[in-house]
């Protein structure tokens, strides 16, 4: 994709169709709600992995400079997995085999049109209203806010009763709204955060070169995402903010820290502007500065769901058709799933188990059924017909691990989980 051009809704919609024929095995695209003009907003997911990070752009309309950035972002990491290239170091196939990244490149696609296209984007039955919220000026250069004039990133119940400086009702910009998460496009944020539950958040802004990251943290939390988020203003060149005062807050990072306790960022790209949008002369360098941000995200958002994997580790035992046999391996709890070491099972029931490196996938052969298995991907093949997985199969620490019911499924067996006793029971059919 070309993103030095003035970057609209339907060229993102070309061009994401585009990315996901080119990488089919990789990047696909789901509407997560609609604007308040009716306009899909789309989610953008690039990865295979069970975990998940959160990236997006596009929040407030004269900020579509972020739309650009995303979209080159899903791009580059794209071809370096297709070349298994690396960029800064960082092993991008092997990364996204593991870690799945959901991007919303564009947040606010009305608003987005508004600042770029003016009145004829906008449904006849809203232009006097879009008017009167630009105080009757014809220049939308300045336009932040929806189509329906809220400011749609202090729309987030964290601390929103406080904000300061709302105008007392719809406008161009910095209305808060009537009440918080009321509407469409932050719905259908919120309910995509719920449903994917990524482990950090980026949500990008324009301008001035600064990074905000602190909302009301303490202890352990505070440090850790202290961390993070040097490591990102290292990494951008970005200066780091301070925590708000009693008065700031309402933004989606705001409500993130605040709901889920992890760490997000909010950058604000390109050198300072004004109220306007950023000069497509400054995207070099803003991709030079943040080319890294997402594959660090991704990297350790893996890292915090494998810490997370082994805090829910216990020691599990097998028995099979009455026999029990003690693992040294344990199971995991993801998604209130368990799920379980499959190689023991499987050559402790006469299969053979190899690793395929270059499908990264587990092949089973048994005298009955022969099974492919691609880790972080929620299917798998029995004799050639594929299976789908409430769970993928994982990979941690080497050892491939695959839900309770996978067993049943590949093996025609009775699985019983007994959780109180931490053993898997297996009875196969030849002793039932």
């Amino acid at each position: 994709m070309n993103p030095k051009q003035v970057y609209s809704y339907a060229q993102m919609e070309r061009d994401m169709k585009k990315l996901a024929e080119r990488y089919p095995d990789l990047i696909e695209y789901h509407v997560i709600g609609t604007s308040e003009f009716g306009r899909p907003i789309y989610a953008i997911t690039l990865g295979n992995g069970m975990s998940t990070s959160y990236i997006n752009g596009s929040n407030h309309a004269r900020e579509w400079i972020t739309t650009n950035l995303t979209m080159y972002m899903i791009d580059q990491y794209a071809q370096a997995y297709q070349q298994r290239r690396s960029i800064g170091g960082y092993d991008v196939k092997t990364l996204l085999d593991k870690h799945r990244i959901w991007f919303v490149p564009m947040l606010n696609p009305d608003g987005v049109m508004i600042q770029q296209q003016g009145l004829t984007s906008v449904p006849q039955g809203e232009v006097a209203s879009v008017m009167v919220m630009n105080q009757n000026s014809s220049n939308f250069k300045r336009w932040k806010a929806n189509g329906k004039g809220v400011d749609l990133n202090r729309q987030f119940n964290a601390n929103w009763n406080n904000l300061a400086n709302s105008p007392g009702g719809p406008s161009f910009a910095n209305y808060k709204g009537k009440t918080p998460h009321s509407a469409s496009e932050v719905k259908a944020v919120l309910e995509l955060t719920e449903e994917i539950r990524p482990e950090m958040a980026v949500s990008y802004h324009s301008s001035g070169q600064i990074l905000f990251w602190n909302f009301h943290q303490q202890g352990a939390q505070l440090i850790r995402d202290r961390t993070h988020a040097r490591a990102l203003s290292q990494m951008t060149g970005y200066r780091l903010m301070g925590e708000p005062g009693a008065t700031g807050g309402g933004g989606y990072t705001d409500w993130f820290i605040q709901q889920y306790k992890k760490p997000a960022f909010t950058p604000e790209v390109s050198p300072y502007v004004g109220a306007t949008n950023v000069p497509l002369a400054n995207f070099d360098r803003i991709w030079q500065e943040n080319r890294l941000v997402g594959l660090y995200v991704a990297r350790e958002s893996q890292k915090m769901f494998e810490t997370r994997l082994r805090n829910t580790f216990s020691p599990v035992s097998i028995e099979v058709d009455g026999e029990r046999i003690a693992l040294a391996e344990g199971a995991f709890t993801v998604q209130n799933r368990t799920v379980v070491p499959l190689r023991s099972i499987f050559e402790r029931l006469g299969a053979s188990v190899k690793w395929n490196s270059a499908n990264r996938e587990v092949q089973i052969e048994s005298s009955e059924k022969s099974i492919r298995l691609p880790v972080h991907r929620p299917y798998a093949y029995l004799d050639g017909e594929r299976v789908e997985l409430d769970v993928s199969a994982l990979l941690v620490d080497n050892r491939t691990y695959v839900p309770v019911r996978f067993i049943a499924e590949a093996l025609g067996a009775k699985v019983e989980w007994q959780s109180k006793e931490q053993t898997v029971r297996i009875t196969t059919s030849s002793t039932e």
